[in-house]
């Protein structure tokens, strides 16, 4: 089979265009923590990151069978329990440990190419497996590569299904307005969607 020149080529975010160097929980709990409105049981940042752990790690056998849940339902579930209020709302205390955590590197040369492909009119967008939302994930591409020109970010927290599920990836099709044919994925690893 000959490979044409695609009209998009859909990037995955983590590995491919990025790289999650760091993740502080803590952090994240420290910055949203003089919001707290209402904390019964006067937990501190230390207990409130140990159940955070405990809390959040109940949710791998959702990842370890593609679904995704949003850090926001988490973080309900998580101060539901511990019977903590927030001034603020939970997308906001989930953007503030997105602003937080991870702390991110461009891969090697993505900037280069997301320029040169701008210079081909090939057209960008973004398909990537990430409890945050995908417009979180769109703010921060955004800051690191400022002459981006993804047409939209997808992350599986949207749909609540990771990639390599099909529908994740016939989502980006339908936004695109192309055929499959004339789209390439790229992403850094090899794993072979449902059928």
């Amino acid at each position: 089979m000959q490979l044409t020149k695609p009209k998009m080529i859909i990037f995955d975010a983590g590995r491919t265009l990025i790289n999650y160097k760091e993740i502080n929980i803590r952090k994240g709990i420290e910055a949203y923590y003089p919001y707290i409105i209402s904390n019964p049981h006067q937990y501190t940042v230390e207990e409130i990151e140990k159940y955070d752990d405990e809390i959040f790690g109940s949710f791998d056998p959702c990842r370890e069978n593609r679904f995704e849940i949003p850090v926001k339902n988490k973080l309900r579930l998580l101060f539901d329990l511990l019977e903590i209020q927030l001034s603020i709302s939970l997308n906001e205390v989930a953007k503030i440990e997105w602003e937080e955590n991870p702390v991110i590197e461009t891969v090697n040369h993505a900037a280069d190419l997301l320029h040169w492909l701008n210079g081909a009119k090939i057209r960008t967008a973004v398909i990537s497996n990430c409890d945050y939302s995908g417009k979180l994930l769109q703010e921060k591409l955004n800051k690191i590569f400022p002459e981006n020109q993804f047409e939209f970010v997808i992350a599986s927290s949207d749909y609540g299904v990771m990639k390599p599920n099909r529908y994740i990836f016939q989502a980006g099709i339908v936004k695109s307005g192309l055929e499959a044919k004339d789209i390439w994925y790229v992403g850094d690893k090899v794993e072979l969607g449902e059928k």
